[in-house]
């Protein structure tokens, strides 16, 4: 009996185990019929998805803008006039010494302004323009316009205007109107042409060109800054010009030179800025604003961002002008 009935628990089992394998098998051609119809049926639906963009990315880059939103070090908090005064000194020095001027030959720096007349245009309603070229760095030149009271009486206060990505160059229609409106009203106004357009307009001045400066080790926003420097040192020397009465203006990148050149140079005595910066947060949420090879020099936001060098400014009168519009911020 228990030969018997070891012959027929042994049965049991191989029965157990074919419909084991029969369930199996079974299973294996269910799942592989389904993820192949799933598969036919889906491959349109797959190949629209890839041609959109994934509605999930906006809500990771935001979830990364709000994480580092909440990292972004707030500004120095220094409670004395005179500590203020001593970070400003600290941060100009480095700026200049360690970054715009990095690699930059020192008699390059230190030269003293190039600039020659090529021609005058006379005007009866207030007003001459000046046409003029100067030297950059030894080789490269450019172009400016300066636009003189008919008569001056003493020293008058004067005004460099710094152009933005404007084609046209330093003919565009409203640089030319608020030029000759400073000019009317008694004040000396500086037009310089920007790198890469206007009269500089050449594919090899375009500004991306300017990260080979730093592959041979001088920092590309050097160009940009002793560029916007010669036009101050000009005017600082015209002896009809008030040096301490020097303002400075400009639109969009015409802006940012501003803003760099008001706060690294102590001679700019009034600054007003149009739409030419942004700032750690504005960065975040729109990248685009401070994208340009020249804004994003190596090292130059290393430690502080635009808000801190508007902020080298005080006491001065400044003026920050922006909006709402994507295309002027």
């Amino acid at each position: 009996m228990s030969h018997i009935g070891t012959r027929s628990k042994s049965r049991l089992q191989e029965k157990s185990f074919r419909r084991l394998q029969v369930a199996g098998i079974l299973c294996c051609m269910c799942v592989t019929s389904a993820i192949s119809a799933h598969t036919q049926i889906s491959k349109p639906y797959v190949e629209e998805s890839l041609t959109q963009p994934s509605r999930d990315v906006a809500w990771k880059e935001y979830q990364i803008q709000q994480y580092l939103l909440k990292r972004i070090p707030p500004l120095p908090a220094l409670e004395t006039s005179a500590g203020w005064t001593t970070e400003e000194e600290r941060v100009r020095k480095h700026i200049l010494n360690d970054v715009v001027y990095y690699g930059w030959p020192r008699e390059w720096v230190d030269a003293a302004p190039k600039f020659e007349e090529v021609g005058i245009i006379e005007s009866n309603r207030g007003y001459r323009i000046h046409k003029l070229r100067f030297e950059v760095v030894p080789g490269f030149s450019s172009t400016a316009l300066l636009y003189e009271p008919t008569k001056v009486t003493g020293r008058a206060p004067a005004v460099l205007n710094l152009l933005g990505h404007e084609p046209e160059g330093i003919d565009v229609e409203y640089e030319q109107k608020r030029c000759i409106n400073f000019a009317k009203r008694g004040i000396i106004a500086l037009d310089l042409e920007f790198l890469g357009f206007g009269e500089l307009t050449n594919p090899e001045n375009a500004h991306d060109f300017a990260s080979q400066l730093n592959l041979v080790g001088s920092n590309a926003v050097g160009i940009f800054y002793l560029s916007m420097r010669r036009g101050l040192d000009y005017l600082s020397n015209l002896h009809e010009v008030d040096t301490t009465r020097i303002g400075v203006t400009g639109l969009s990148g015409g802006g940012w030179q501003t803003v760099i050149l008001s706060a690294l140079d102590p001679g700019v005595a009034v600054e007003v800025e149009v739409a030419g910066i942004g700032s750690r947060e504005s960065n975040l949420t729109h990248p685009v604003d401070t994208d340009e090879i020249e804004e994003d020099a190596p090292d130059l936001m290393e430690g502080q961002d635009y808000p801190e060098l508007i902020a080298l400014r005080a006491p001065r009168p400044t003026m920050v002008i922006h909006n709402g519009d994507p295309q002027w911020p």
